[in-house]
This record gives structure tokens, sequence and C-alpha cells, in this order.
């Protein structure tokens, strides 16, 4: 069951497109750096915009939220937001390429961001306003940072756990390593390649937090 409002955002990366494609037609009639900028704004600042106005009007709340119930979910809206980033993953990396260009465009999602961070081109960040990253962090290709995990319960309703991500300063992420909602990375500590930092669990401690997570669920 989805609500008005929610079925409405589902239909936001179509406009997306229709948008786009009407900007890149606008570009190859009359290509100028207006019509240019105009077609970057689309691309880039439009849906960041509107996510950042609808979290004004509903906010999101981290934990978890029911995602099928008769009430509103900010963080699916923000889920259909963002969908055209993951169909596209290279309208993405194009912003990878350019020094402080990604780390600025997270930051207008809603994102703290440090300086001096290092982006691949290639890797995967996911729930885009909700990544707090420190100074000097180096990442690996292929990261992925999610800030959500979904959940069908016994009863088929479908739940998702939304906790931000937190690296610390000066921290290293290994290739194609993967890091959780509520996950934390101390400063200074070094993530080996391929490894998983789960749901709501930081980094080198012993104590596993998979547990924490389930009973958030329920």
């Amino acid at each position: 069951m989805m609500t008005t409002a929610d079925r409405l955002f589902s239909y936001f990366p179509l406009l997306m497109t229709m948008l786009s494609l009407a900007g890149l037609g606008v570009f190859g009639r009359w290509p100028s750096i207006w019509t240019a900028s105009l077609l970057l704004f689309t691309v880039y600042f439009v849906p960041p915009i509107v996510q950042r106005v609808m979290l004004r009007w509903s906010a999101l709340k981290q934990g978890v939220n029911q995602i099928d119930g008769r009430t509103f979910s900010p963080w699916l809206a923000t889920h259909h937001i963002q969908a055209m980033y993951d169909a596209l993953p290279y309208l993405e990396s194009l912003l990878r390429i350019f020094p402080g260009f990604y780390s600025m465009w997270l930051r207008m999602w809603g994102s703290r961001i440090g300086y001096g961070v290092e982006w691949p081109v290639r890797m995967d960040v996911l729930d885009r306003s909700l990544m707090d990253i420190g100074n000097r962090v180096v990442f690996s290709r292929e990261v992925e940072l999610a800030a959500h995990v979904r959940k069908k319960t016994d009863g088929g309703r479908q739940r998702v756990l939304v906790r931000g991500v937190r690296i610390g300063n000066y921290a290293f992420l290994g290739a194609g390593s993967r890091i959780g909602a509520g996950a934390s990375v101390p400063s200074n500590a070094s993530v080996p390649e391929m490894a998983i930092v789960g749901v709501n669990e930081v980094f080198g401690d012993a104590v596993r937090h998979h547990e924490q997570a389930e009973a958030e669920f329920g």
C-alpha cells in the first residue's frame, strides 16, 4: 500500500528523465553556455533541491521506518528522488573526476563532508544526505556506503532501518569494502579490501551489533 504522496514521488525518476532529455534537446539545437548550464542544473541541482524542500515539509527520522503503511514515508521519497543516479552511475562518476566537486555535491544533499576527501571514480554512495565523513578520508574503488537496510517482517510488512554512516578523519577504506547503516569507522582506521562493517557496527570492535539491529526491526 502506498500513499498518494508516495505514489507521486515514485514518478520522479520518469519526470527527471523527461526534463533531462528536454534539456539535452535544447542544448543540441542551441548549443551555448546557457543551455549547457540549464542541462547541468536539471541533472545535478534539481534532485537535491527537491529533496531538501521535501524534508523540510516531512523530516526524515532515523531509526526504523515502515514503508508500506498508510502514512507518507520520507525515506521512500528520497529513494525515488535519487533513483536516477543509481540507474545511471556515470553521472556521479563524472563529478568524482574533478577534485572537490563530488564533496560539494554531497553537501548539497545535506551530508557532512570534510576537506581533502579522495573519491575513486567507481564507488556507490546511497542515501546521499546521511553521510558524515571526516577530513582526508581515502576511498578505494568500488566501496559501498549505504545508510539503510530493508527487511520484510513475518507479517509481510516492509520496514527500513535508516541510520547515518560515520567515517572519521584520515580513515582508509580498501577496495570493495561495504559500510552499512549506522556503521562507524574511527579516525585513522584502515578498513581492509572486501571487508564489511555491518549494521550498527563500529569497525575494530569485537562486539557485533547485528542483534541490536534485529531487535529494532521488531
